[in-house]
């Protein structure tokens, strides 16, 4: 019995399909050339069938596919630029006959047996014939022309909404640090950190959520302490480091009583937390305390 012809694996012209030895360069050669100069396996402007089995070669890498669509993906390629870059028409389809046949006969079965099939297909073609379908396409390409410049339109509103909420984010910070006396968002992490203040306290006191506030903190100079770490024993022993670090500054033993005696002689806050190197705040928690 005679063997059934292997049908060649590469495209190539009559009388050469790729099963002969190869290249000098161990793989398939390049027969034909673009106007371009890109090296081809099919010819330019061209779609090459294989008679007996009527698929398709693909010009960029000379193998045979019953539907180029899904392989040009492999290629990076899409149907329509692969259409104009080999030179084939917009038209072109890109499957094999068999395929192509299959397709048809499935369509048929379906068009025979579906009678909401048959319904659609008999509204496109009385779109077809009295024009509503060439408008609708007209609307859908003016659509596409428009369509840039209302997404960037709807981008623009959308940052020109982000810039308005983080400006009323900001506005309601100041009005907070205002309150507690504080120039800056550093300035008050920095010394609440140091009185000891929680990170929840903290949170309270600026209104920023848990990660704008740990980053603020971070900006700030001030490492976040671990979970667990802020006890009412931790806080004690802060204040009374931060204590101990204000009364060296000032050269006291008591801070809080040279705090008094100035305030007693006529200091104002702002300059009692200037000497001592801390927050108006924490000033005022340590002259309540006296008093």
């Amino acid at each position: 019995m005679p063997a059934t012809p292997r049908p060649p694996s590469r495209c190539g012209p009559p009388g050469v399909d790729g099963s002969g030895p190869p290249s000098p360069a161990g793989g398939h050669l390049h027969l034909w050339t673009s106007p371009e100069g890109h090296r081809l396996h099919a010819p330019f402007g061209e779609l090459t069938r294989e008679d007996s089995t009527g698929r398709l070669c693909c010009h960029l890498c000379g193998r045979w596919y019953a539907s180029l669509g899904s392989h040009l993906r492999a290629h990076g390629w899409t149907s329509d630029g692969y259409r104009a870059a080999m030179g084939l028409a917009s038209g072109t389809p890109l499957t094999g006959r068999s395929l192509s046949s299959s397709i048809s006969a499935r369509q048929a079965r379906r068009y025979a047996a579906d009678p909401d099939h048959r319904r659609q297909l008999g509204r496109g073609h009385r779109m077809a014939r009295d024009g509503s379908l060439a408008e609708a396409a007209r609307r859908a390409a003016r659509d596409a022309a428009v369509r840039p410049q209302r997404d960037a339109a709807r981008r623009a509103a959308l940052d020109a909404g982000r810039a308005t909420r983080r400006e009323a984010r900001a506005a309601r910070l100041r009005a907070r640090l205002a309150e507690a006396g504080s120039a800056d968002l550093a300035t008050h992490l920095r010394d609440r950190h140091a009185a000891g203040a929680s990170l929840a306290e903290l949170a309270r006191e600026t209104g920023l959520g848990r990660d704008r506030l740990r980053a603020a903190l971070l900006e700030a100079g001030v490492v976040p302490r671990p979970p667990g770490a802020t006890t009412p024993a931790g806080r004690r022993a802060r204040a009374v480091a931060a204590d101990e670090a204000a009364a060296r500054r000032v050269g006291t033993d008591d801070v809080r009583a040279w705090l008094d005696r100035r305030s007693r002689e006529g200091w104002s806050v702002l300059r009692l937390a200037a000497a001592v190197g801390h927050s108006p705040p924490w000033v005022r928690s340590r002259l309540d305390r006296t008093g």
